[in-house]
């Protein structure tokens, strides 16, 4: 089971990484035409903003789902750090398990979104509005997998499974 996770992760982190380099670039060249436009040719383009602002939606997204993949979130430890290693197992635990239930939320929330959002389009490209919530479901998505993962680590050590165990 360990196998799949990691597999479902490894490839979720690549598809996400390629999904935002490429959505960078697209960002970067819609705000450099968007300015050409504007101040050497005095024709702004009206999807301009709205193009910018779907990239920096999806980009954000797929970031927090790859930081997490990473271990690259922010992590607060100072009290935890000066707590007994039993404490801090647990802790870890049940941090895990509450993130496991928000990002059920979070994913749940997103689906019931997205039915709703089909028949609403954004003004200037007419494309529908669950292309901005889609990101919300993909990130959480591969974020429960990671924290799936680490659950089950977690959990195989703290009742005493070696690594050897957890590889299987």
């Amino acid at each position: 089971m360990l196998r799949v996770l990691r597999g479902i992760i490894k490839a979720g982190d690549k598809i996400y990484v390629t999904t935002a380099i490429v959505l960078m670039m697209v960002l970067i060249v819609t705000v450099s035409v968007g300015v050409i436009a504007r101040y050497f040719f005095r024709l702004p383009f009206d999807w301009t903003e709205e193009l910018v602002t779907l990239c920096f939606v999806w980009i954000s997204f797929l970031a927090a789902a790859v930081a997490a993949v990473r271990r690259k979130l922010t992590v607060i430890d100072f009290f935890i750090n000066r707590t007994s290693p039993f404490t801090q197992r647990v802790t870890g635990l049940c941090s895990d398990l509450l993130i496991l239930v928000f990002l059920v939320m979070l994913a749940i929330g997103s689906i019931s979104l997205l039915p709703r959002m089909v028949l609403h389009f954004s003004v200037a490209l007419n494309i529908p509005r669950t292309v901005y919530f889609l990101p919300v479901l993909l990130a959480s998505l591969l974020m429960f997998f990671v924290y799936l993962e680490s659950l089950i680590m977690r959990f195989l050590d703290f009742f005493g499974r070696n690594k050897k165990e957890a590889s299987l």
